[in-house]
């Protein structure tokens, strides 16, 4: 608990509990809510050692210029919590059909170990895209993803698309009508991201789908 300094701070703490509740108990969930003091991200990492999953509203994602994500909160709560972070957007999602962004990296190998989780534990339908931009990616890291879930039994669809990446990712799940996305977080340095971008944060900026960031 934190030791509220003023009258308006309990009074706030008190709506933010009654609220909480309502809403885990209209929802029949087994919930605690815990208010600390301190720096955000800091303390969302902190915390985050002890949980599974950070969720996340996107609510204040980094505009394409280079100075805007110098300053991204965002990109940097990504780049240190130790767990996986699903940023969820204003509208919300069923969660229903996921589509997994992979290229063979790190981490995409582990979103690529979530999705199978996910499909196999809930029956998820799974969509896999890879994208080539440049032969950077070439088809055999589509094959790699398919080996593995064959594997773990788990059955997707296959995609094997050209172009930039961002755009090829999301206009995948629109045609095959994926409600959310997983992926692999930052794969640049921070200072290459700064300078070129992220096909995170332009796929994050289209605030249509929940995106689960893997490490």
């Amino acid at each position: 608990m934190v030791s509220a300094e003023t009258e308006a701070e309990v009074k706030a703490y008190h709506q933010l509990q009654a609220e909480f509740n309502h809403r885990c108990q209209t929802a029949a969930i087994e919930s605690e809510l815990t208010i600390k003091r301190g720096k955000v991200i800091s303390t969302i990492c902190d915390q985050a050692r002890w949980a599974d999953l950070v969720v996340i509203h996107l609510a204040h994602l980094p505009r394409p210029r280079p100075a805007d994500r110098l300053l991204s909160r965002f990109g940097t709560l990504v780049r240190r919590c130790p767990r996986p972070v699903l940023a969820v957007p204003d509208q919300p999602a069923s969660l229903n059909r996921a589509l997994l962004a992979y290229d063979g990296s790190p981490k995409a190998n582990e979103a690529l170990f979530i999705a199978a989780y996910l499909a196999g534990k809930w029956q998820t339908p799974l969509t896999v895209v890879t994208v080539t931009e440049n032969e950077k990616v070439g088809p055999a890291a589509l094959q790699s993803a398919q080996a593995y879930l064959e594997e773990q039994g788990v059955q997707a669809t296959y995609v094997q698309e050209q172009g930039t990446i961002a755009s090829a990712i999301i206009r995948t799940a629109q045609l095959y009508a994926c409600d959310f996305m997983i992926m692999g977080g930052y794969g640049y340095s921070p200072v290459l991201e700064i300078m070129l971008g992220s096909e995170v944060d332009q796929i994050l900026r289209a605030r249509q789908w929940p995106v689960l960031i893997c490490r």
